[in-house]
C-alpha cells in the first residue's frame, strides 16, 4: 500500500534557533519635528479648537472685544493677545459666575430671615390675641359651611308655599342632590357630618 502521509498541526511551527539578544532590529523612526510656537491662527475653525470652544463662541468673543485682524472670511488670530484676552475674559466669567451665585445665596438667606420674622410676628399677634390661629380659623370656616347647609336644607320648606308647582319640583330635586351630596360626603372619614 501507500505511504501515509505525516499529519501537519494547525499551529505555526516555532522557531527552534533562539534569537540573539545582541541583534536588534532597525526600526524606521519618523523624524522629530521642533514644533515651533504658533504665532498667529487663521479662520473661525483653528481658533475654535485652539481654545477649545465652538466657531460661534469665537463669534461672539469678537464682539465682546477679542483682538481680530483680516477680513470676514479669513480672520487672523494673533496668538500672544489672543491668549492674554481669553485669560483675561475666562477670570472675569468666573469671577462674574461667583458674584451671582453669591447675590442669589444672600437673597436666600434675606428670603428665610423674612419668612422667620413673619412668623414670629404671627406667634406674637396669636399670644397677644390680635390674631387667631389658623386651628381656630379653620374650626370657624367649617362652622359657617355648615350652617349654610342647614340654611340651604331648610330653604325648601319654607318657600313650598310660595313656588309654582314647577320650581317646587326643582326645589325637590335640588333637596335630594343635597341630601345624596351629604351622604357622600359622610361616607369619607373626614367629610362633614349630619
Amino acid at each position: 500500500m501507500g505511504k501515509k502521509s505525516a499529519k501537519r498541526s494547525s499551529k505555526r511551527a516555532t522557531s527552534k534557533r533562539s534569537t540573539s539578544k545582541t541583534k536588534k532590529t532597525a526600526k524606521k523612526q519618523a523624524p522629530v519635528k521642533k514644533t515651533e510656537p504658533v504665532k498667529c491662527v487663521i479662520g473661525f475653525n483653528a481658533a475654535a479648537e485652539r481654545w477649545d470652544v465652538s466657531d460661534k463662541t469665537i463669534q461672539n468673543w469678537i464682539k465682546k472685544g477679542l483682538p481680530v485682524s483680516g477680513t470676514q472670511r479669513k480672520r487672523v488670530f494673533d496668538v500672544s493677545e489672543c491668549d492674554a484676552w481669553v485669560a483675561s475674559y475666562r477670570d472675569e466669567k468666573a469671577d462674574r459666575e461667583s458674584q451671582k451665585l453669591n447675590e442669589e445665596l444672600k437673597k436666600e438667606k434675606l428670603l428665610q430671615e423674612k419668612l422667620k420674622r413673619k412668623d414670629l410676628e404671627r406667634k406674637d399677634l396669636i399670644a397677644d390675641e390680635k390674631l387667631i390661629s389658623r386651628e381656630e380659623y379653620e374650626l370657624f370656616a367649617a362652622e359657617c359651611v355648615i350652617e349654610a347647609r342647614d340654611q340651604m336644607l331648610t330653604l325648601p320648606k319654607e318657600m313650598r308655599r310660595h313656588l309654582c308647582k314647577k320650581c317646587q319640583s326643582k326645589v325637590k330635586e335640588m333637596q335630594t342632590m343635597i341630601e345624596q351630596t351629604l351622604l357622600r360626603l359622610s361616607v369619607i372619614e373626614e367629610g362633614p357630618k349630619k
